[in-house]
């Protein structure tokens, strides 16, 4: 022993409370140390098994302090020092030496190494300034993992250790160093500071007293050091449930006591409002993972914590300044642990295998998903070289930001064409959303949906695959690369079409939950399915169509006599149409739309009767239709399995029906990638079953099974690589392009009077093109808001005696137009006749467009005196202007379809409206004239999308998991390290335990 440490007396204070199980080599520690402790006093808090007559045949008859079972811990550590066995004498040591006394705290559940204390003492007389010291803590039954190297508390009054879960204890934290605290199980404080600071605080119950006391010591000019070569071993009963409770323990609630009570004035007034938030928003994620114990527990903590801070701080001084501690706040706590804080649960044991980076990356379904990436991001080199905002095909350029699209969404009208008062499709939302979370760049969206859906889909491919009983990993893998590549996938990518790509995407996630929905009892699988099928509805309304059909008969092949099912599949169907009303009326007035996807109509191959069979939709990027030959063979030679063919007769069920609706869609024509999605992932189903018996027999006696399952493996292999090598080299060509902002002459347009512009183009058909577009193109979303038939007729009408040369452009005025473009005009018959039109003259031709303006002035407000026509000032939706006195007889014409939704009044009243030209929306000017003020009514609007909202947030949070279900053993063994032992069957699961801290 160092002469130097004789001076030390140690005082070592144990408490327990039914600790008999760790008693016995608690006690062996303490005693023999190599620095022995000079003083032992024990206290018990109410124990019922033998942990008091061990501790009774240690200090000996009398001596063993007795406390009710409700004791506090920082109490009967009060008590025992109050007990004269803390203050026996100690034998005299060497002469001239002053001497220091310490206090020793030991939890009953914690173990010192045999040379703890003497380190401790070691460490405190080398930093004579710290008076508070506290050895590293490891976990009591694996003694390499670390639990603790001194403890600190973030500003939300998160625990933070520094450390990574079941990390290993490989010298890395071994630096002496101030700490903002130390656990109570090994903390030696210096007696003098003990009773200056008045020990630990009773109101912290059972947690954080550590912390609270560490603050104090910094507060009083003290320091608090972790001595990281003295150990202790702990067991943390108090917090892993291993004892009762003999009175409320909240650990959330002393953590946000801690910063109440100890904060000054000016670091509290910044930090309350970040512990209400957070608070709040802790107890919105327990709600979510279906916990809402958890969530009242932690309101109630917050509330508690309010209430006593104000008592504590009146009877402590703050003294410290806000720089003294919070250089041990961690200022941002570290992503990963989070899942750990909200959802709690435990984290893996870490193995002596290399990196988790490097092991993450080994994983197949990781490998797989970048391989399809570096494929994906090649083929599509011309779209990436775009630079971004495309368009052509079935694609919208995405013009404008997020809110854009928000406004879009949540408008009452459309500023598009002639106008629109229909609801905007779903997936604009949808789009905005993910939009928002891309730095509000649509553009962006669109592209990450294009690059990402190729490589998503093999992903949740391969995750499906993986679902099925039985299926190899290298099986599965086939699977996702496969469907991942299907020309469906590659079609969709080339000419734009979003919606097949985020069906081709969510359709393996909708199987696996509809599967559960129908086969295992589970709550949230119906509502997860219903939720992913919103989404695919929203973007191909197609799939909730196919979805029905497939999961009616499903529900009598596979749920069998199971009472959940049918309620349960009622409500994984019932769930889009419902949360996407009032959309979902509009597609039932019109079944046609059904058919449509998210985007514009675009032109559709009439695939030959072999393509179609063999899963391809024919047109840009798809490849030869031979290429899913050895798919479609594999897939036909699994009818002929004997076993597990409930599998192969599922997929086949969902090939047949992709089938036919593909078929019936092409009648129309439109597109049939949904239904052929459907189709597809059917034969991928069964033909996976067919490789997994293939598999199997490539080891079974026999040279003709083994060569034909070689047979069967090498056709299946033949679609992913023939699919990929040929998407590679041909790229994803197709109908997308960069769109051209300035492509027409918008500068000449008026903000003021907002003219719009009428585009004419001949088709091959002989038919003539008319398009009307306002001061700005259209964005996702609008291309579906058409305006009332009324005003359609009226267009055609104008258009047709424009271009035939028996009408005149005073129609088009009355229109709001105020420009006709042609593009090409070298090479379109229009422009000719165009040049004939009396009342329309040439503004400009140029290679690109010949632009033309009728003689009578236009706008979307004008004012009507009989021949005479006075456009306006007018905003895209409200307007205000003043009219001058004037001839009776006068009208206000609005140029938007005629409906109950505008809003109008003239010098105070509300005008009268009527409806001019059968189309237009129109008011009568009284001869006084007057303010004309024109406003939109939205609020029922603005209603149904609040109730969507508050509807889509309730379907997340019941297709959330429970926290049971997240918490559930998966059934496999732990790689590397140890298992942590189990706790008895007899031993009762609770927070904490009473009067000992863990």
């Amino acid at each position: 022993m160092a002469p130097q440490l004789d001076r030390h007396i140690v005082t070592a204070v144990l408490v327990t409370h039914d600790g008999a199980r760790w008693l016995p080599e608690t006690l062996k520690a303490l005693l023999t140390q190599s620095h022995p402790v000079d003083r032992l006093v024990a206290a018990d808090t109410g124990s019922t098994d033998a942990g008091p007559a061990m501790l009774t045949e240690v200090v000996g008859e009398g001596n063993l302090i007795t406390l009710p079972a409700r004791t506090r811990y920082a109490d009967a550590v009060t008590a025992a020092l109050a007990h004269p066995a803390s203050t026996v004498e100690v034998p005299e040591g060497a002469p001239g030496v002053d001497r220091v006394e310490w206090v020793w705290l030991i939890h009953d559940d914690s173990a010192p190494a045999p040379d703890a204390l003497e380190r401790l003492l070691t460490t405190a007389e080398a930093h004579p300034p710290a008076t508070v010291l506290g050895p590293k803590l490891r976990d009591w039954d694996d003694r390499r993992v670390l639990l603790e190297a001194g403890v600190a508390i973030d500003r939300t009054g998160r625990r933070e250790t520094g450390l990574d879960p079941r990390e290993f204890d490989q010298g890395q934290h071994d630096t002496i160093r101030e700490v903002m605290g130390v656990s109570t199980a090994g903390m030696l404080v210096r007696r003098d500071v003990w009773d200056e600071l008045g020990g630990l605080d009773p109101a912290f119950g059972l947690f954080r007293d550590d912390v609270d006391f560490g603050w104090r010591a910094y507060a009083a000019g003290h320091r608090v050091l972790i001595a990281p070569d003295a150990v202790a071993f702990h067991v943390e009963a108090a917090a892993r449930g291993a004892r009762r409770v003999a009175f409320p323990a909240d650990d959330r609630r002393s953590a946000l006591l801690v910063l109440l009570a100890n904060l000054p004035l000016s670091a509290l007034a910044l930090s309350l409002p970040i512990i209400v938030v957070t608070s709040f928003l802790r107890a919105a994620f327990f709600a979510a993972a279906k916990r809402p114990g958890a969530a009242g527990r932690e309101l109630t903590a917050l509330r508690g914590a309010l209430f006593r801070a104000p008592r504590l701080r009146r009877a402590r001084r703050p003294g410290l300044t806000a720089s003294g501690v919070n250089r041990f706040q961690p200022r941002w706590p570290t992503l990963r642990r989070l899942p750990d804080v909200f959802v709690g649960r435990g984290a893996t044991l870490p193995s002596p295998e290399p990196g988790a980076l490097y092991r993450w990356l080994r994983r197949p379904g990781v490998v797989m998903t970048l391989a399809l990436t570096v494929v994906a991001l090649v083929a599509e080199r011309h779209i990436i070289a775009t630079g971004g905002r495309l368009g052509g095909g079935a694609l919208v350029p995405a013009w404008g930001g997020a809110g854009d699209l928000w406004a879009e969404y949540l408008t009452g009208w459309h500023l598009v064409g002639l106008g629109s008062g229909a609801g905007a499709p779903p997936y604009a939302g949808v789009l905005a959303a993910l939009a928002t979370l891309l730095l509000g760049k649509p553009w962006l969206a669109v592209l990450v949906i294009l690059v990402a859906g190729v490589p998503l889909a093999g992903l949740t491919a391969y995750t499906a695959a993986r679902r099925l009983r039985g299926l190899a990993v290298p099986v599965a893998v086939w699977a996702g690369v496969t469907y991942a590549l299907l020309p469906v996938a590659t079609g969709a990518v080339a000419t734009g079409r979003l919606g097949t790509i985020v069906v081709i995407v969510l359709l393996p996630l909708i199987g696996v939950f509809a599967t559960g929905t129908l086969t295992t009892p589970s709550r949230h699988a119906p509502w997860a399915a219903g939720l992913l099928l919103a989404v695919a509805m929203a973007f191909a309304p197609l799939t909730w169509a196919l979805a029905v059909l497939v999961g009616l008969p499903a529900r009598y092949a596979l749920a069998g006599h199971r009472p959940y099912a049918g309620r349960r599949l009622a409500v994984a169907l019932g769930v889009p149409p419902l949360l996407l009303l009032p959309w979902t009326l509009h597609l039932l007035a019109h079944p046609s739309g059904f058919l449509r996807e998210a985007g514009p109509r675009a032109a559709v191959a009439r695939p030959q009767a072999g393509a179609l069979v063999m899963l391809s939709p024919g047109g840009p990027g798809t490849p030869v239709f031979w290429v899913t030959a050895g798919l479609a063979a594999t897939g036909l030679a699994a009818l002929l399995l004997r076993r597990r063919r409930t599998a192969v007769l599922a997929g086949w069920l969902l090939t047949i029906i992709g089938m036919l609706v593909a078929i019936l869609v092409l009648t129309r024509p439109e597109w049939p990638g949904v239904a052929l999605t459907f189709a597809a992932a059917g034969v991928v189903l069964a033909a996976a079953s067919m490789l997994r018996v293939a598999a199997t027999k490539l080891r079974a006696p026999g040279l003709i099974p083994r060569a034909g399952a070689a047979v069967v493996l090498a056709a299946a292999a033949s679609t992913p690589l023939l699919a990929a090598a040929l998407w590679v080299v041909h790229g994803a060509h197709g109908a997308l392009a960069r769109a051209n902002p300035e492509e027409f002459p918008l500068v000449v347009e008026s903000h003021v009077t907002r003219p719009r512009f009428l585009i004419l183009s001949s088709r091959t058909d002989g038919a003539v093109g008319a398009t009307v577009i306002r001061e700005r193109s259209p964005i996702p979303g609008e291309e579906t808001a058409e305006p009332p038939a009324p005003a359609r007729w009226r267009l055609r009408a104008a258009v047709a005696g424009l271009t035939s040369g028996t009408g005149g452009a005073s129609a088009l005025s009355r229109l709001g137009v105020g420009y006709v473009l042609v593009p090409d005009p070298g090479h379109d018959p229009l422009t000719g006749a165009l040049d004939a039109v009396p009342d329309l003259q040439r503004l400009g031709r140029t290679s690109g467009f010949g632009l033309w303006q009728p003689v009578t002035p236009s706008g979307r407000l004008m004012l009507v005196d009989g021949r005479t026509v006075t456009p306006l000032a007018a905003g895209s939706i409200d307007a205000k202007v003043r009219i001058p006195p004037g001839p009776a007889g006068r009208t206000l014409l609005l140029a938007e379809p005629a409906s109950a939704g505008w809003h109008a009044a003239i010098g105070g009243h509300a005008a009268r409206s009527r409806t001019l030209d059968g189309w237009a929306q129109a008011y009568d000017v009284p001869a006084s004239g007057g303010t004309f003020t024109l406003r939109r009514g939205m609020l029922l609007r603005h209603l149904w999308v609040a109730v969507q909202g508050v509807a889509l947030l309730l379907v997340v949070v019941l297709a959330l998991p429970s926290a049971a279900w997240v918490e559930r053993p998966r059934g496999r063994r732990r790689r590397g390290g140890h298992a942590r032992t189990t706790k008895a069957k007899d031993e009762p699961r609770v927070q904490a335990m009473s009067g000992v801290e863990s």
